[in-house]
């Protein structure tokens, strides 16, 4: 790799100033605005981070706009309108994500923006030359982007991990106390500015029609047919193993043979890519039979990916991910189909990509329309067959109020309702999906009460516990609440509660004769007093259902099976604060009268019963005087 000289980078800045001035702009603001998030502390506001992400998508628009107005040689005029168009469609994205960071905040813009950003990039590859048949200069084209961004990648991190490790030792020799956020800022700078303008330095205005085999880098061909070529047969060997297995065993495919799928299948088209203008060459025959080969070859793995992909489909449902999947499939299959047929033409790989991605991306035949229909379709179905969905309303809802610390309270117990264990996960993971990509805002019409706005005074309240839409929803239809650990795990986790007194405790404690801190948990069973020795408080250690005061050479037992459920059944299984009169247990022995108030409780559910693993509060006792 030839380093280039000073002069040489200052006169191809210089062009690349005048050539791309709005993609570096860009790269100065994306930089400067990552070095201040860097600096700042996180907000709920997400206006900075969105103008980030938008300054960053604006970097390959232009430099694709300023391409395609060389190329097609844009009047001033047409390029400036050009300069607008791409300024609104940045405005329109940048709107389209949620400004504040709240409950009804979805994965949906932020996937939308990911496949527009591929988009784009697939458009700089193919836009400069859309309607030209050069297919050698269109190869040309896209091996100098290629080059140019593999180089700078190497000078970034060279230059990053330079000027690191230098602060690094000036901290350490002169006890300099550099920052630790300036580590992450020379990356945004390094990145941001110096990795884009090296890029647009490096962009020839016109590209060689035709492709020597002299001219052919000897560093891209030793990497294609010696690491790339020898790596992909070798993968495709294990997936047709895998596949013959399959066939032997009768086992059904395993859901992450899709993505290895893709990956390889992905991995063989750039190889191709890389190799093109090889199979043309005397030297070359033998790529050229290759090329087709692989394409024929990919056939019965796309085959392959879709039983995979299917047996998903039809057991959870389509989802955002799996439609990606799905739509990635047919994409290789029109692709492997259309090469082993003897066509050529390389600019079909990225154009029908952008189509495919673009088009999936809205409408009701697009990937967050369809998965949510068929993930709320599936919901509707479970719960109806149940008879806890009835004419779209949720019978036997659990009714909520909400507490002047913002904490929602049920009024009664919580599980009116029960599902079948794999009905239950279904559920569980139905609406958990559908909060992180959807919303539930299609939901909320089946219950009495207004859900939305109840969610709503809960997480304006900061002092109040973080509570999911989903948990919400759930618990309203009366059912039992299963985190993403507990389905992953298949409630092989035992399932916990929490609750802690959510102010300072005030009592009354002048009609007790005796006052102490007690803290039991699985390590310290018992509690003693430190100055007197009267009296031990201590968790059965063989139910752990009960409280065991001993008195003097008495013993009082204190049942707690029934507190505990009734706590399980009013707020399920997860951690909430509550106020400090639903924490108080008291009880009534032959000569003592005990009450004790809670200020942290944890309950663990274990082979269907309550368990109190530990209890941390203040006991108070009165001796009752025999008559």
């Amino acid at each position: 790799m030839k380093f280039p000289s000073i002069a040489q980078l200052k006169e191809e800045g210089s062009t690349a100033a005048l050539r791309f001035p709005v993609s570096l702009i860009f790269g100065f603001l994306a930089a400067g605005l990552g070095c201040y998030l860097i600096e700042i502390e996180p907000a709920d506001d997400l206006s900075l981070l969105n103008l980030l992400l938008t300054f960053a998508l604006g970097i390959p628009l232009y430099f694709c706009i300023d391409v395609l107005a060389e190329r097609k040689k844009f009047t001033a005029f047409q390029r400036q309108m050009a300069w607008l168009i791409g300024l609104l469609f940045l405005g329109l994205i940048y709107f389209s994500f949620p400004s504040q960071n709240t409950f009804t905040n979805t994965r949906v813009p932020y996937i939308r923006y990911a496949i527009y950003n591929l988009a784009i990039h697939l458009m700089v590859a193919f836009l400069p030359y859309f309607g030209s048949d050069n297919q050698e200069e269109f190869w040309n084209y896209n091996k100098n982007l290629f080059i140019r961004f593999v180089q700078g990648l190497c000078y970034s991190l060279v230059i990053f991990i330079g000027i690191s490790l230098a602060l690094l030792a000036i901290d350490a020799l002169f006890d300099a106390k550099i920052q630790g956020e300036t580590y992450p800022q020379i990356f945004a700078l390094t990145f941001g500015i110096f990795n884009t303008w090296f890029f647009l330095a490096g962009i020839p205005k016109s590209f060689e029609s035709k492709v020597s085999l002299v001219q052919y880098p000897k560093g891209l061909k030793i990497f294609t047919q010696f690491i790339l070529i020898p790596l992909l047969l070798i993968y495709l060997c294990i997936l047709y193993f895998y596949g013959a297995k399959i066939i032997i065993t009768g086992d059904w495919p395993k859901g992450i043979v899709s993505y290895m799928i893709i990956a390889i299948a992905v991995l063989g088209i750039f190889t191709n890519l890389l190799l093109y203008p090889y199979q043309y060459w005397k030297e070359g025959n033998w790529i050229k039979r290759f090329h087709r080969a692989y394409y024929i070859f990919l056939i019965p793995l796309i085959i392959l990916l879709f039983l995979a992909i299917g047996i998903r489909i039809q057991d959870y449902g389509l989802t955002v991910n799996r439609y990606i999947i799905t739509l990635m499939g047919i994409w290789l299959a029109f692709i492997a189909i259309y090469y082993s047929l003897g066509k050529q033409n390389i600019k079909v790989i990225p154009i029908s990509l952008s189509l495919f991605m673009i088009l999936s991306s809205f409408g009701p035949w697009g990937m967050f329309s369809l998965s949510e229909l068929m993930q709320r379709n599936r919901l509707i179905k479970i719960l109806t067959e149940h008879n806890i969905l009835v004419d779209d309303k949720i019978q036997n809802e659990v009714m909520w109020e909400i507490t002047n610390t913002g904490k929602h309270k049920p009024i009664g117990d919580l599980q009116l309702n029960s599902l079948p264990t794999p009905e239950l996960n279904e559920v569980n993971s139905i609406l958990q999906y559908l909060e992180d990509y959807h919303g539930m805002t299609n939901l909320y019409p089946w219950f009495e009460q207004d859900l939305e706005s109840m969610m709503k005074q809960v997480t304006s309240k900061r002092s109040a516990p973080i509570t999911l839409p989903s948990e919400f929803l759930v618990e309203s239809m009366g059912l039992t609440y299963k985190n993403r650990y507990q389905l992953l795990t298949h409630d092989a986790l035992p399932q916990n509660l929490t609750l802690e007194v959510n102010q300072n405790i005030q009592l009354d404690i002048t009609a007790y004769d005796y006052l102490s801190s007690v803290d039991l948990g699985e390590w310290t069973i018992s509690n003693q007093s430190p100055k007197e020795e009267k009296y031990a408080l201590e968790i059965d250690p063989k139910s752990q259902e009960i409280l065991i005061l001993t008195w003097e050479n008495s013993q009082i037992q204190i049942p707690l099976s029934d507190y505990l459920q009734n706590l399980v059944n009013q707020y399920g299984y997860d951690f909430h604060r509550v106020d400090n009169d639903e924490l108080l247990i008291t009880s009534t022995g032959e000569n003592l009268h005990v009450l004790l108030q809670v200020q942290t409780l944890h309950i663990e559910q274990s082979e269907k019963a309550n368990k109190l693993i530990s209890l941390r509060g203040i006991l108070l006792i009165k001796e009752i005087e025999q008559e």
